[in-house]
C-alpha cells in the first residue's frame, strides 16, 4: 500500500499522471525544478511553478495552440482552471492529490522519461481491423513517411487516439518488469504531439 497521504509543503517533482479513467486522456504532469508542463491530451501548458505553504503556485502559464475540440477541449480548460486555481498538494512517494474547494485529481508517480527510449511515429487517420487475443481495433504507425503502415495492437499511455486526426508524436519507450505471458515486454509513454492535423476519414 502507498503511505500515508500528508500535506506537503515542497514540490512534487516528477512526471505524475492522472489515475482516473479520464476521457478524453488523463492529465499528465512534468514539473522540474520551477518549471512545469501538463497536458489533457491536446495542447501542452508551460509556466512556472512554486510552493506557497501547501499550494502549487503556478505563473506565466503559456499554451500550445492546436485546435482541441469536444470533450478534449472541455477537459483542457478543466486543467487550466486547476492549474490556476493554487490546488492544495497531498502526496506520498508514488501518489499526489491536487484539490481544490471544487474538484481532486489524483495522480499516480511515472518513470522518468530522460530513461526511455525515444522514437518519433506517425498515426495514421483511422484504425483497421486486427486481430490480438481477439478482433480489435489497431491503430496504424510507422517512424518514417516513406515507410508502409504496420499494425500497433497495444497503446500509447497518456495519447486518446481521435479518428480523422494524423498525428506525429514523440514517445517513451520503457521496460516492463514480469509482464505477463500475453502482454508486451515494452510499453510507450507519450512524450509529446509534435504535430497534429484533421484530414477527416480517409
Amino acid at each position: 500500500m502507498s503511505a500515508l497521504l500528508t500535506a506537503c509543503s515542497s514540490l512534487p517533482e516528477g512526471r505524475w499522471q492522472e489515475t482516473s479513467l479520464a476521457k478524453p486522456s488523463p492529465i499528465t504532469l512534468d514539473i522540474k525544478k520551477d518549471r512545469i508542463s501538463a497536458s489533457a491530451g491536446c495542447n501542452r501548458l508551460m509556466g512556472s511553478v512554486k510552493m506557497s505553504g501547501d499550494q502549487l503556485v503556478v505563473e506565466q502559464l503559456a499554451s500550445t495552440l492546436m485546435m482541441c475540440h469536444g470533450e478534449a477541449a472541455q477537459k483542457e480548460e478543466m486543467l487550466k482552471q486547476l492549474l490556476s486555481d493554487k490546488p492544495r498538494v497531498q502526496m506520498s512517494d508514488d501518489q499526489l492529490i491536487l484539490s481544490t474547494n471544487t474538484t481532486s485529481y489524483v495522480f499516480k508517480k511515472q518513470p522518468n522519461m530522460e530513461d526511455g527510449v525515444t522514437h518519433f511515429i506517425y498515426i495514421a487517420p483511422e484504425t483497421t481491423h486486427c486481430t490480438g487475443v481477439g478482433p480489435m481495433e489497431c491503430m496504424q504507425i510507422r517512424e518514417s513517411e516513406d515507410d508502409p503502415w504496420t499494425l500497433f495492437y497495444g497503446d500509447i499511455e497518456g495519447f486518446d487516439f481521435q479518428p480523422g486526426v494524423a498525428y506525429r508524436l514523440r514517445v517513451k519507450e520503457f521496460d516492463v518488469p514480469n509482464p505477463p505471458a500475453d502482454a508486451s515486454s515494452k510499453k510507450w509513454i507519450l512524450d509529446q504531439i509534435v504535430e497534429q492535423e484533421w484530414v477527416g476519414s480517409q
